[in-house]
């Protein structure tokens, strides 16, 4: 794929180095901990980060580790947790245990559960560890790009020390997709450090280890499901053993009803539930019966605050959400989940997601071994991944969007070619390495410093059983559904939010074919008329959120006058939302304010 060229005489600026951007977006309140690594003769280190007080700067042979709202867990040498989830699924992992393994057996922490990384100096340099999703987000320079290399738990904050541009593709990615493919950044020469995974920084450069993924034996239902079924009781007992007042995240859907399940009924009772969503909806409504026939203490929260903000707040709180999602997710909904969150106790999270690894999520049709092409993964972008999250075609640049279009097409056929030559594993993993990587991972990454949030189904057994069972026995929810009547039979009997009890999938009858054909033709339906309408689904809250956003964006409008824009965006459609006659989708703004976030660091 040739790089897009401008046709007008506008290249890509180099982003301008901010006098101190920690000060605005890792200042002492809000603050995102983390750190950048550099060689310290480097200049731009310090440019980037300032004089801000709340920065340690240590010496590692030569290369210099600058930490911001970390605590080193041993005195011996800076060695940091980068995430507040450190444990397996039996339990939690003490700090002078992490400490440890990062000095003598870095590779032991990679069956953390995720999300986890840690970080340590040394004279030898520095040295950053994925957990087995790469969940917590981490960056470095790619290994053969030119200047400086760089390790950072932000991928701005590497793009700005380095003076990198932006990636073409990955701007056309996200125009379409919203969230980031394999390990591309905004940034040219900045990746995500993959999953499982291993960084060295020295003075040779970087260095990754990134061990070969092999292909592990099938393995049959009836053998998968009491596996996974032991593998939850043993983690949901061993989690409310340690932290006791968590709460579950309850909806009316069927991988919070499977955790449910697996805590033992004696143990529901008082057990602290929140579901975030209005009143009255399907959700709700599910949640509150579950709630209500276990005892469990439950609460529900919505998005009403979102009425009471100014214009100019909504701009500040989509734009620090920018900032800790490093412009590559939705900000908008980030921005208004926060908003819901301030209005609850923060604390330990048992979420449900990663079940969804287990069904299929991109399966259509019927299910069976086949081989498949480029127009094949093209189908699927279109259909079910470009659908949701794309900004309105009149937004960008025409070259660049024809461009962008095949470049972004392009990106989804290489990662699931790279995956198998068989359609439905290849679609499994586009969405396991992928949008949970890069969508679910990034977004928990933004929030960790806020909650902690602990995935009992993103731990490595149950991500290799998911894996090793057949596409057919995933298909329909057959899978989940036998798990749930091993776990609480009288669960499974209960209807899930807009589906029926989970009971009736676990032994499909001679019905299975078409009733699973009628879903999925009204799930095609759905995608048809929104294709048709070209409206894409909104964020909880998005709509008011990024109405307010647009009105700042009015009320300052050198914000959107910028030449950086001038590559991507058509000038006539910025002219027409200022003037009112053009009222962006919620994903237009998340795009427009990701890439202002990127390329204009003191933009207010």
């Amino acid at each position: 794929m040739i790089p897009y060229e401008p046709t007008s005489d506008a290249r890509q600026p180099t982003p301008s180095m901010p006098a101190s951007p920690l000060a605005d977006r890792h200042g002492p309140r809000g603050a995102l901990p983390g750190f950048l690594a550099m060689h310290r003769d480097v200049p731009a280190l310090g440019e980037v980060l300032g004089s801000h007080a709340g920065v340690t700067t240590t010496a590692c042979g030569d290369m210099s580790l600058a930490s911001w709202g970390l605590t080193s867990l041993t005195m011996q040498d800076p060695t940091f947790a980068l995430s507040r989830v450190a444990r397996t699924e039996r339990g939690d992992v003490s700090g002078a245990r992490i400490a440890d393994a990062m000095r003598s057996d870095p590779a032991w922490l990679k069956a953390l559960l995720p999300p986890f990384a840690a970080v340590r100096g040394a004279e030898t340099g520095v040295t950053m560890v994925a957990d087995s999703m790469g969940f917590r987000q981490l960056y470095h320079s790619s290994p053969n790009a030119t200047g400086r290399p760089a390790l950072s738990t932000s991928a701005l904050l590497a793009g700005w020390a380095r003076s990198a541009e932006l990636d073409h593709t990955a701007v056309a990615v996200q125009s379409l997709l919203g969230w980031q493919l394999g390990q591309r950044t905004l940034f040219q020469g900045i990746d995500k450090l993959a999953p499982d995974a291993i960084a060295h920084l020295d003075a040779r450069g970087i260095r990754l280890d990134i061990p070969a993924v092999e292909r592990e034996p099938e393995i049959t239902l009836d053998e998968a499901v009491p596996l996974v079924a032991a593998m939850l009781r043993t983690s949901l007992n061993a989690l409310l053993d340690d932290h006791p007042d968590a709460v579950l995240q309850l909806t009316g859907g069927q991988d919070s009803r499977l955790l449910l399940s697996a805590i033992p009924i004696a143990r529901r009772r008082g057990l602290r539930a929140m579901t975030l969503g209005v009143p009255g909806s399907g959700d709700v409504l599910v949640a509150s019966q579950l709630a209500e026939r276990f005892g469990l203490l439950h609460e529900v929260h919505g998005f009403s605050t979102l009425e009471d903000l100014s214009s100019e707040d909504a701009w500040g709180l989509v734009r620090k959400a920018a900032m800790r999602l490093d412009g590559m997710a939705d900000p908008v909904a980030l921005a208004a989940l926060d908003t819901a969150e301030a209005s609850f106790d923060q604390g330990v999270r048992i979420s449900g997601l990663g079940g969804e690894v287990a069904r299929g999520f991109y399966y259509v049709g019927a299910v069976r071994e086949r081989s498949f092409t480029h127009k094949h993964a093209e189908r699927l972008a279109a259909w079910r991944m470009f659908a949701n999250e794309s900004v309105e075609p009149d937004l960008l640049d025409p070259d660049f969007s024809a461009w962008g279009r095949a470049a972004a097409n392009s990106e989804v056929a290489a990662v699931m070619a790279a995956a198998s030559e068989e359609w439905f594993h290849a679609t499994d993993q586009l969405y396991l390495r992928h949008r949970m990587q890069r969508w679910a991972g990034l977004t928990d990454t933004a929030v960790h410093d806020r909650r902690i949030v602990i995935n009992p189904m993103l731990c490595q057994q149950f991500l290799s059983i998911a894996s090793r069972l057949a596409p057919s026995a995933k298909a329909h929810s057959q899978f989940l559904a036998r798990l749930q009547m091993e776990l609480d039979p009288e669960l499974g009997r209960i209807p899930l939010e807009g589906r029926g009890a989970p009971a009736a999938a676990a032994h499909p009858g001679p019905w299975r074919s078409t009733t699973a054909a009628f879903g999925t033709t009204r799930r095609l339906g759905r995608k048809v008329t929104q294709r048709i309408r070209r409206h894409n689904r909104a964020p909880a809250g998005g709509y008011p959120l990024a109405h307010k956003v647009v009105q700042h964006w009015r009320n300052h409008p050198e914000l959107l006058s910028s030449s950086q824009l001038e590559s991507f965006v058509r000038a006539e459609w910025i002219d027409g939302v200022l003037a009112g006659s053009i009222e962006p989708r919620p994903s237009s703004v998340a795009f427009l304010a990701n890439l202002l976030v990127a390329t204009q660091v003191d933009v207010h």
